[in-house]
């Protein structure tokens, strides 16, 4: 299989992974994570294809700068040593 037949089947599988249900892409994504066996590919299709659905329907969590700043003591969050 060449770059560009990969490429081209990896949106195909990405395309269809969109059309199935948000609970159903849930269920696929905990099962491929947990799985060993699981190819790069597989794991980056069914977390894009999370990650599209609940752009696309507003459901998930979002995020600004500042709470991912926040979370990893970034600039102004930044932890102090005391010594």
């Amino acid at each position: 299989m060449t770059y560009e037949e990969y490429v081209q089947e990896n949106r195909r599988k990405l395309k269809e992974l969109k059309q199935l249900p948000y609970e159903k892409l849930c269920e696929m994504k905990k099962e491929i994570l947990n799985n060993p066996n699981s190819t790069r590919a597989d794991i980056v299709n069914i977390i894009f294809a999370c990650g599209d659905v609940e752009i696309e329907q507003g459901i998930g969590r979002t995020y600004t700068i500042d709470d991912i700043k926040r979370e990893f003591h970034i600039g102004k969050y930044r932890i102090k040593n005391r010594c």
